[in-house]
C-alpha cells in the first residue's frame, strides 16, 4: 500500500540519506511516499514535473511490487503524470541494469590504508616524493558552498575537456546547480593544479560528482593521489559511505569497495505513451542532428 504523507522531517525512515533522494533540499514540487506492506515500510520521496515524476530511490531496495504499487498511485492522483523515471535502484524489477561502486568508510584513515596492498601504499608514497622533488610541496585545498569560484570551475572544466573531451555549455553556478556539487577538492603539486574531485556532502552519505587530472602529471597517478586524499578528508568529518557511480574506472575498485547491480529506467501510464516517447527518443538519438544537416543543405 502506498500513501501521500506530510511527514517531511522523519528522515530516519528515508535511506540511504544522500542528495538524489532528498528532493526535499533542492526543488519545491515534491512529494513523500509512503510504502507498507507485509515486506516494506519506508519513505521515498517524488518529484513532480510537468508530465513527469521523478522518484528519489538511488541505492535503495524497492520490489517489482513496491515500483507497481507506488506508480499507481502517482498515475492515479495526478493525471498529467505521463512516466515515471528512476535511477540507480537495487530491485527485481530491472529495466536497464548498471553497476554502482560505494566504499564503507572506517573510523580510522590507518583502517582504510589497510585495505590496498603494501605495495600500492609504497608505490602512492614514491610517486609523491617525486612529485615533491619536481613540482614542490603536495597539498589538497577544499573549498565548500560560496568559496567554489568561477576560476575553480573553469579549471574543472579545461581539465575534463581535455581527459574526455567534455564541453558542459554551462556556467559555472548551473553547473554547480545542476550536480548539487557542495565541496570541491584541488590536489597541488607545488603551485600547479594536478588534479580535482567535486563532491556532494549536503547529506550523511557523500556522492562522488567527479574527478579529473592533469593529465601531463599521469605519470604520478595525480587522480588516484587526490582520491586517497579526500577519502582521509572524509573520514576525518565523520562520514560514513562514498557513493562512485558507475562504469569500469580502477579507483571505484579499490579500498574493498562494493559493486551493485542497479536498474534505471522509466515506468509509463499506459503502452501508448510507452509508443510515445519510444519514438521520441528514437528521433532525439538518431535523426535529430540528421534533420539539421538536410535543413542546412536546403537554406543554401
Amino acid at each position: 500500500m502506498v500513501d501521500q504523507t506530510t511527514d517531511y522531517f522523519n528522515l530516519s525512515r528515508l535511506t540511504p540519506q544522500f542528495i538524489y533522494n532528498r528532493f526535499d533540499l533542492w526543488c519545491e514540487n515534491f512529494i513523500v511516499l509512503h510504502v507498507h506492506n507485509e515486506k516494506s515500510d519506508y519513505i521515498v520521496q517524488a518529484r513532480l514535473l510537468n508530465n513527469h515524476a521523478e522518484l528519489g530511490v538511488w541505492m535503495m531496495e524497492v520490489s517489482g511490487r513496491d515500483f507497481d504499487e507506488i506508480s499507481q498511485f502517482i498515475f492515479s492522483k495526478y493525471k498529467q503524470i505521463e512516466y515515471i523515471s528512476l535511477y540507480n535502484a537495487i530491485s527485481d524489477m530491472v529495466l536497464v541494469a548498471k553497476n554502482h561502486y560505494h566504499v564503507i568508510l572506517p573510523e580510522s584513515y590507518d583502517s582504510l590504508a589497510k585495505r590496498i596492498s603494501a605495495k600500492s601504499r609504497n608505490t602512492m608514497s614514491r610517486k609523491k616524493k617525486k612529485a615533491e622533488m619536481e613540482y614542490g610541496v603536495i597539498r589538497l585545498a577544499e573549498y565548500e558552498g560560496e568559496e567554489i569560484t568561477e576560476d575553480i570551475v573553469s579549471a574543472y572544466f579545461e581539465m575534463k575537456e581535455n581527459t574526455h573531451h567534455i564541453k558542459y555549455g554551462l556556467t559555472c553556478r548551473e553547473y554547480l546547480r545542476k550536480y548539487h556539487v557542495s565541496n570541491v577538492y584541488i590536489l597541488h603539486f607545488g603551485d600547479r593544479v594536478a588534479s580535482i574531485i567535486l563532491t556532494c556532502e549536503q547529506c550523511p552519505i557523500v556522492y562522488l560528482e567527479n574527478l579529473t587530472y592533469d593529465t601531463e602529471l599521469s605519470k604520478y597517478s595525480p587522480g588516484m593521489m587526490a582520491y586517497d586524499m579526500v577519502l582521509e578528508r572524509l573520514i576525518t568529518k565523520g562520514k560514513k559511505e562514498f557513493f562512485l557511480g558507475g562504469g569500469d574506472y580502477d579507483y571505484k575498485k579499490k579500498y574493498d569497495s562494493i559493486e551493485t547491480i542497479v536498474t534505471d529506467g522509466r515506468i509509463y501510464r499506459s503502452f501508448a505513451m510507452r509508443m510515445k516517447y519510444s519514438m521520441i527518443d528514437f528521433y532525439n538519438k538518431h535523426l535529430y542532428w540528421k534533420v539539421r544537416q538536410w535543413k542546412r543543405k536546403l537554406s543554401f
